[in-house]
């Protein structure tokens, strides 16, 4: 069995090179869309590449959020050309919980020919510190939220997906086909043999550039439904207000990610749990004044995950 990745990515250099290494180490390859990074992704995903490992890197320098036509496409080419049997649709903040590669076919497998399937995902919430940028560190995919009231699922891709009306939903959650009464069926596989763990929110820079320049470029794409992407909206107006994202702040958005104002709880209130995500990866680069340069051995040691957490 050949399972892919497709991603599309903007301005994710504190976390690109883990969240690469970590899903190529489970998948056969992937297909990156690096959508106008600044800040060094594109170069480390270059030198990903270089060094060998099965990633495609494209550019896209349209300023709109086309996310769910980009990645239409490139899943498209991976089951094509590529011959994947199965596509995840992956963030840079998206990294591939299983229990092992063996049990994740076994449970694809059972998925029939002309459906695809849905996998559960799962908030991660880091500590964090007032005005800290740092690189991404295990301990920040150790802890969870025990319930995930957003009740939304994160879609993998079977191949009837190469019948031309098929296309993929913006956030990569479903799959639809306007020629049906109603999307194709999704098997939901289960939390214990595969999941996605997503870890929305890292630091106030990095939440304050994916919100500015994600919904400018979601505005970009002149959206006839206004509600799309009220989480943004949301976030983005608050933060041109000028309300600081201090570390409770940042906890709180965490703990809410991608739930409308009014279902939002105070953080004490949002239970975590322990259930932490191995990851596995020796670091090589990092990102210095939007260029990618190769780590010193002892940054690259001190970068290292040794440990499954």
């Amino acid at each position: 069995m050949r399972l892919y990745g497709v991603t599309m990515v903007r301005n994710e250099a504190d976390i690109i090179e883990t969240s690469a290494r970590h899903n190529l180490s489970l998948l056969d390859g992937m297909i990156a869309i690096d959508h106008g990074s600044e800040d060094g992704t594109r170069e480390i995903l270059a030198a990903l590449q270089a060094e060998g490992l099965p990633l495609r890197v494209e550019t896209n320098a349209n300023p709109g959020f086309f996310q769910a036509e980009l990645l239409t496409r490139a899943a498209r080419e991976a089951l094509a050309r590529e011959r994947a049997d199965f596509v995840f649709p992956l963030d840079a903040d998206e990294f591939l919980k299983v229990a092992s590669r063996e049990r994740l076919e076994e449970a694809l497998a059972q998925v029939p020919p002309d459906e695809h399937a849905a996998v559960h995902w799962l908030t991660y919430v880091p500590e964090f510190t007032d005005g800290e940028e740092r690189a991404l560190r295990p301990v920040d995919l150790r802890r969870r939220l025990k319930e995930e009231r957003h009740g939304s699922y994160k879609a993998v891709i079977g191949r009837s997906f190469l019948k031309p009306a098929q296309y993929l939903i913006s956030g990569n959650h479903l799959v639809d086909d306007p020629t049906l009464d109603k999307p194709p069926r999704h098997v939901r596989l289960p939390q214990d043999t595969v999941a996605i763990a997503h870890l929305p929110v890292r630091s106030a820079a990095q939440l304050e550039r994916k919100i500015v320049l994600g919904y400018r470029a979601h505005l970009a794409t002149q959206p006839a439904n206004a509600q799309q992407n009220f989480h943004w909206r949301d976030l983005y107006e608050e933060i041109e207000a000028g309300r600081s994202l201090t570390a409770e702040r940042l906890r709180e958005i965490a703990c809410n990610y991608g739930l409308p104002r009014e279902k939002w709880r105070a953080a004490e209130q949002v239970e975590l749990v322990e259930d932490g995500v191995g990851v596995n990866v020796r670091l090589r680069y990092q990102a210095r004044n939007g260029v990618a340069t190769a780590s010193s051995p002892t940054t690259s040691d001190a970068a290292t995950t040794r440990a499954r957490l």
